[in-house]
């Protein structure tokens, strides 16, 4: 069944579009939301819970969003099985962010820029099986196939992804660098 968002205000899905090809299903049925390459303009879109009570999958690539809050993870549900976010623009992972999607036994945070993973981020996610985290600032591992290898993993992340004074030190740097070469290029158009 195909789903499109046809309205979004304010983070809030206000209306969705279905395929007729269906009249016998509603949203209600729909247990794997995908979207890749619509810009959400750095925000988790919200009120998912709302149109599709029964998704167990969520996957948004190339969405261009940077946040990703417990809050946000919260109103995808517990029944929660897979979510996917590769190729975003997130940097941190917080807090207890997977506390309430217990559920979870596939992520892919592949191709986001994080630099920093709270730690214990993990820890309620006894089902997990896969995790994807290549290509990211931090660290870079896939594991699948068992849950040794996902421990195993988890326990790389956390050892190089925890020094927030390291990531904070990264933005101070990165943003004083694009002040200067701004300055620098300003100052030869002016003399």
């Amino acid at each position: 069944m195909w789903i499109g968002i046809s309205s979004l205000e304010d983070r809030e899905i206000k209306r969705v579009n279905g395929d007729s090809r269906y009249p016998h299903k509603s949203y209600y049925d729909v247990w794997w939301f995908y979207s890749s390459s619509i810009r959400f303009n750095n925000s988790f879109p919200q009120n998912f819970k709302k149109f599709f009570p029964k998704m167990e999958a969520f996957q948004i690539n190339y969405g261009n969003i940077s946040t990703l809050t417990k809050s946000d993870m919260a109103s995808l549900g517990s029944q929660l099985k897979s979510f996917d976010f590769s190729f975003n623009e997130l940097e941190v992972l917080e807090e207890g962010l997977f506390d309430e999607n217990p559920n979870l036994d596939y992520i892919s945070l592949l191709r986001n820029k994080i630099k920093f993973v709270a730690l214990g981020v993990f820890d309620s996610l006894s089902e997990l099986k896969i995790l994807g985290f290549s290509s990211n600032y931090c660290y870079s591992g896939i594991a699948y196939d068992n849950r040794s290898k996902v421990l195993s993993l988890i326990k790389e992340i956390e050892e190089n992804c925890r020094d927030f004074e390291k990531f904070k030190n990264h933005q101070r740097t990165t943003t004083t660098s694009i002040t200067t070469t701004t300055t620098e290029n300003w100052n030869q158009f002016i003399t």
